[in-house]
């Protein structure tokens, strides 16, 4: 049997492992935490598993509904009209239809037709066509700078932070693309969630891979990637030597760094690695008693409030476990180097709760049953205008080691479905790769 050893239990990793293993390979998964999931892990909340992070499902993630559909998951996918506002100078406005954007006041009608135009105009574009241009001035030119700064400033701010500058148009461009995919009408845009959270097709991908007779190590400690005589031979994890006929790498670039073996042909692509920037996150996960607002996602424009942006999940997901309480995230994308990264939770959530009673002035401390502050500090990498250049491959300069990363999904905004499409192509080519390396 090919052996094929795959570091790192998030989406990617599991998805790799289970094509692996349904493919007649001897694979080996190795998590350093105790959780599988990455950032798409979830924690426990009074008995009830809730993710760290929020995540929603549009209408062409087709390799996450094709996962659910061979896990036998697929009753468990569910589709709900979704709502989205923007808070501006202290007022709430509904922004999904084009007779909410005619009644946006914070842009005069001219300026709102304008955006319309100009929404319709992105959308026609392509990625060639756009990859090289810089978002901010891009959407500055079809937006105008009156709507940039009310509309699409919040988002860049909330995303990227100070590399906002430095970001590719076609960043925007895909994101603005995915989106339209789940509009149904004009007035009616339709997002997805998975019944008990996106730990049920993680788990289900590694009691899968299981079955089919491959390993599921968590909390494992990889400390280096082994080659002799040009090719990958295994890792070394606790200690110990783990034979391998193909690695794939699904952690972090800047893990990949720590654990690539010492191999001349790796440096121009790690090299590469380091001029890809990412940026870190931490996230608010409050359980409420009351809902904030009644949409789904709300960006804020308000120099009061400290957050871009704030997701109240249980407004798509009701988690009926909840027995009628609310869930909201407010995430924050910041490098781990800025001060904001090292506030306490207590300082954190004292500013959000706030912001919060501004947003709703009925909002009282007492509607918090539950708050939590969770961080990472490799969570997104930055989408460059010269990406299409700059992009690593999945496979690695040695020929049996191959790497995924959610830069390789740029221009498209990481996704639990994306992932997975990387981790089924790393799989094809590490069985391709892995009989040449057995007989070497």
């Amino acid at each position: 049997m090919k052996r094929v050893v795959v570091i790192g239990g998030g989406p990617a990793g599991l998805k790799a492992a289970h094509v692996l293993a349904s493919r007649g390979a001897d694979v080996t998964l190795l998590e350093g935490a105790p959780v599988l999931g990455g950032l798409a892990s979830s924690f426990d909340l009074g008995g009830i598993s809730i993710e760290r992070y929020y995540h929603f499902i549009c209408r062409g993630d087709d390799d996450l509904v094709e996962t659910l559909a061979e896990l036998g998951l697929s009753h468990l996918l569910r589709w709900r009209p979704s709502r989205m506002a923007y808070f501006v100078d202290g007022r709430l406005y509904p922004f999904l239809t084009p007779i909410d954007l005619l009644r946006f006041q914070p842009l005069t009608l001219t300026q709102r037709l304008r955006a319309g135009l100009a929404l319709k105009r992105a959308q026609r574009q392509t990625e060639e066509g756009v990859a090289g241009e810089s978002a901010i001035e891009w959407l500055r030119s079809l937006f105008g700078n009156d709507a940039y700064r009310v509309i699409w400033e919040p988002l860049m701010r909330f995303k990227f932070a100070e590399y906002a500058p430095a970001v590719s148009a076609a960043w925007i461009w895909a994101r603005m693309v995915r989106l339209s995919r789940s509009r149904t009408s004009p007035w009616r845009e339709d997002l997805g969630y998975i019944e008990g959270g996106s730990k049920v097709v993680l788990e289900g991908l590694a009691r899968a891979l299981e079955a089919k007779g491959g390993r599921v190590v968590r909390s494992a400690a990889v400390e280096r990637i082994l080659v002799e005589n040009g090719r990958v031979t295994g890792v070394r994890a606790a200690g110990s030597i783990l034979p391998a006929d193909a690695v794939i790498s699904t952690i972090t670039t800047s893990g990949f760094r720590r654990l690539a073996p010492d191999d001349a042909r790796l440096d121009e692509f790690i090299q590469r690695l380091t001029r890809i920037p990412t940026i870190g996150i931490f996230c608010a996960c409050l359980r409420l008693t009351h809902r904030v607002t009644p949409f789904f996602w709300v960006n804020t424009n308000d120099r009061r409030v400290p957050f871009a942006g704030m997701i109240e999940y249980t407004n798509l997901n009701p988690v009926p476990e909840l027995g009628g309480d609310h869930v909201l995230y407010i995430p924050q994308y910041v490098s781990a180097e800025d001060p904001r990264f090292a506030q306490s939770d207590d300082e954190i959530l004292r500013q959000y709760r706030d912001a919060l009673a501004l947003i709703h002035p009925a909002f009282e401390p007492s509607w918090v049953r539950f708050a939590g502050v969770f961080r990472d500090r490799f969570a997104q990498p930055i989408c460059l205008r010269d990406y299409r250049a700059t992009t690593p491959s999945i496979r690695t300069p040695i020929p049996n080691l191959f790497l995924t990363d959610s830069c390789q999904l740029h221009p498209h905004d990481r996704t639990i479905s994306g992932s997975f499409g990387l981790g089924r192509q790393a799989a094809t080519l590490a069985l391709e790769a892995a009989p040449e390396a057995s007989q070497g």
